[in-house]
């Protein structure tokens, strides 16, 4: 197995550093590192927007839920044995032939 000297490697980090920051290689460089950064903030944004997305398809499907429920439960009053009950509770009687009046 050969050894390595010690300073190989920072003399190849050195040079990698000089060529990315020549003058040529530097607008290719920023170039690069700036779409590499908004690639992954889009991404992110993305992903950050499904995540909501999928809270307020949740939400929704929740309120859905709760409006049959609700219309379930005014039906249930609104039945005839209820109105009823709630006639006898309170003391009302049907009205009368001549108390109905159609409205055309």
């Amino acid at each position: 197995m050969a050894l390595r000297k010690k300073g190989s490697k920072l003399k190849f980090n050195n040079r990698l550093f000089e060529f990315l920051c020549n003058p040529q290689a530097l607008p290719f460089t920023l170039t690069f590192t700036t779409l590499a950064v908004l690639f992954v903030a889009f991404r992110m944004k993305g992903i950050e927007q499904a995540y909501s997305l999928n809270n307020i398809n949740s939400d929704f499907k929740k309120a859905v839920i709760y409006n049959k429920e609700l219309k379930a439960q005014r039906a249930r009053e609104m039945s005839v044995p209820k109105l009823r009950e709630f006639a006898t509770r309170y003391g009302l009687k049907e009205p009368g032939p001549e108390q109905i009046i159609f409205i055309p």
